[in-house]
């Protein structure tokens, strides 16, 4: 089962989601995967992903492609 993180980018205009590799979450940097819309992640957010909707300031194309993951 694959596990996500918010994260952010170096724009950090909004929050994103994106996978983990098995090296787990990169909070002062170096994220090793693309955002799910993407972008290049810069760091993760210690934040746990419970409800990612479309109003909490999280891209709302992470939001929509990590609900069909989790579906």
């Amino acid at each position: 089962m694959t596990e996500y993180s918010f994260c952010e980018t170096l724009a950090a205009y909004a929050w994103h989601i994106r996978p983990l590799t098995a090296k787990g979450r990169k909070l002062s940097g170096g994220a090793d995967t693309k955002t799910l819309c993407g972008l290049e992640a810069a760091w993760d957010i210690k934040a746990p992903i419970l409800i990612a909707d479309r109003s909490s300031g999280v891209c709302r194309k992470c939001v929509t492609l990590y609900q069909e993951d989790k579906q």
